[in-house]
């Protein structure tokens, strides 16, 4: 898939979208509290990616309006403890769409085909935030696309 297949005859893509923390801590003993991220304003609503690998998401990839003048999308790695109210969207903002085919960190191998398989990382995620205890990691996302590993969306919401 291209960046140019992304429009009217492409499969669906779903992300997690999650929001700024209003105040995160930072340092190594968490002692410096900041309002927001540098690159993100408090509430920032931003677009996270499937992680890059099966057992770890400390760090993900997001997409997102940067904080300083101008309307800029911007894709960088952050940690995830700074981002509360994740939750299920369509990955429709052309904007989100240049920022991550820009990005040489967005992995374009794994997407979520479907809501079904975005909900349990969702609902880690948010209980990881709540502070509540987790269990193994969900499903890595389905692969996608048309190359010789594409695997098409167990739940029928379409094929690479």
């Amino acid at each position: 898939m291209s960046e140019q297949t992304e429009g009217a005859g492409a499969p669906p893509e779903w992300c997690v979208v999650a929001n700024v923390a209003a105040t995160t801590t930072h340092g190594p003993d968490g002692a410096q509290v900041r309002s927001g991220l540098r690159h993100f304003a408090p509430g920032a609503r931003l677009w996270v990616s499937p992680p890059r690998y099966p057992d770890e998401d400390g760090d993900v990839h997001v997409v997102g309006l940067h904080r300083g003048g101008g309307r800029r999308h911007i894709s960088i790695i952050i940690r995830r403890r700074h981002l509360e109210g994740f939750r299920v969207r369509r990955l429709h903002e052309p904007a989100v769409w240049r920022a991550r085919w820009r990005s040489p960190y967005w992995n374009l191998d794994r997407v979520w085909c479907c809501p079904d398989l975005a909900r349990p990382w969702v609902e880690r995620w948010n209980a990881v935030a709540a502070g509540l205890p987790v269990g193994e990691h969900p499903p890595w996302p389905s692969r996608f696309g048309d190359g010789p590993l594409a695997e098409p969306c167990p739940h029928g919401a379409g094929a690479g």
